[in-house]
């Protein structure tokens, strides 16, 4: 009697004990195998990958192989497909994107809605992200509500900034951290009453107009919605994960479903939901949900997004970030800062098998652009990435971090302090930034 024959089924849960090398998730899990096709025994698996480890595909073939194999496979393929190539003639709205230099990491930050607290949530995870030794920057592009200043406890940062001589903007330190903030320019009391097309061409301006020093993690705090300003970072920048945060309400987590749609829609592979605001702590141990429960954890689970953690709401933390200390600086030992704490080791572990999954936006068409990601190479390779680090570990070192002024060469040599580098303790000798003026309403 014969045996059963080998099904597309069985050939699928075969591919899911196959891991990615180096990391713990195999490759269904992480959206590599793009078709699969059986007949007579023979079976042909193709793979969308794209790496910077040249003995990866040969891994890959051979570990698929022993395991299609094992499931009765008489004979086996298996493709290795690099990114599409755009279409001849065809015009790419992402043909301008391109990797921030000396920007390992680019993190975005975003909400469906104003009042979850996102602001807070960006500024706890770059603090936390400094924490674990990582060079941390942070870009407040918030156009309609720069929020990181008064955070950061830096609100003077418009008499401050510099910039060097060719008209380069000169993060200020704070905290450890690089800072750029939109509220820098706007002025204490100016609104941004700008159209689409202004907001458009301002953030990406504003994306590539900063001298950042050499940083593992860039997190970038976005405005709450769907709006022009995610869609113009993500076409100037190549945003490597977003994290999505709401709070346990249903209706805070049905908006914050919209914004992580979206992020997939441009091509940001979304590292997970962080519910804010999650519950609160009685001096008397008890645990209590004035705003609801169970909405962080219900979106991720629609979504097929990883819950990256819940953060308690404190009162410290309003008080705190009200004078400039965000949560991990007024209380390093404390629940929030260790809710943020494990909220960055997620984060940086998503950042490394998003470094494997590469995804690319989608375009008006339905389409993704032939290019995927910017310095993807026909092989499937990545040209230029030999010093981002690896996708096990996301790119980020285990040293210590070191002073966002200083920074190295990709040779590995010193960097060469500029002149006129701004700190919290001083001004850009290269000039000054005067508040960017505000446009007529247009009606």
């Amino acid at each position: 009697m014969n045996p059963d024959p080998l099904t597309e089924a069985d050939v699928r849960r075969a591919l899911a004990e196959v891991p990615y090398p180096g990391l713990k998730r195999d490759i269904v899990a992480l959206g590599l195998v793009r078709s699969v096709a059986v007949r007579n025994g023979r079976v042909h698996v193709s793979l969308a990958l794209s790496t910077e480890r040249e003995e990866v595909p040969d891994l890959l073939r051979t570990a698929i192989r022993e395991k299609l194999r094992a499931a009765g496979a008489v004979r086996s393929e298996v493709q290795i497909l690099p990114p599409e190539r755009r279409t001849a003639g065809v015009a790419d709205p992402w043909a301008g994107r391109g990797r921030l230099p000396g920007v390992r990491h680019v993190v975005a930050v975003g909400a469906g809605k104003g009042g979850v607290g996102k602001s807070t949530v960006a500024a706890g995870l770059a603090v936390a992200l400094r924490a674990r030794g990582r060079r941390v920057g942070l870009l407040d592009a918030d156009i309609y509500g720069p929020s990181l200043p008064v955070i950061l406890g830096i609100e003077d940062g418009a008499a401050r900034v510099g910039l060097t001589e060719d008209r380069k903007i000169l993060p200020l330190e704070v905290h450890g951290m690089a800072l750029v903030s939109f509220g820098f320019f706007l002025g204490p009391e100016s609104p941004a009453v700008w159209r689409g097309p202004m907001v458009s061409k301002a953030v990406k301006q504003f994306a590539h107009g900063v001298l950042w020093p050499e940083l593992d993690v860039l997190v970038v705090d976005l405005p709450p919605g769907t709006g022009d300003v995610p869609l113009s970072l993500a076409q100037a920048v190549v945003v490597d994960g977003a994290v999505v945060v709401t709070t346990p309400q249903r209706l805070a987590a049905l908006e914050a479903a919209k914004a992580l749609e979206m992020f997939r829609k441009l091509g940001a592979p979304v590292l997970g939901v962080v519910e804010n605001m999650s519950y609160a702590l009685c001096t008397c141990g008890r645990r209590s949900h004035p705003f609801g429960s169970g909405g962080g954890e219900a979106l991720a689970r629609t979504a097929g997004a990883p819950l990256l953690g819940a953060v308690p709401f404190d009162e410290t933390v309003v008080e705190g970030t009200d004078h400039g200390a965000p949560p991990g600086v007024a209380e390093p030992t404390g629940a929030v800062a260790r809710a943020f704490a494990s909220i960055a080791d997620a984060v940086e572990r998503g950042l490394a098998e998003a470094a494997v999954r590469a995804p690319a936006p989608i375009r008006g068409d339905g389409r993704t652009p032939g290019s995927g990601a910017p310095d993807a190479a026909e092989d499937g390779g990545v040209r230029g990435a030999g010093t981002r680090g690896t996708a096990e570990n996301g790119g980020l070192p285990d040293a210590a971090a070191r002073a966002p002024g200083a920074g190295h060469r990709d040779d590995g040599g010193p960097r060469p302090q500029r002149a006129g580098a701004a700190s919290a303790d001083g001004v850009a000798a290269a000039g000054r930034v005067r508040p960017m003026p505000v446009p007529e309403v247009v009606t």
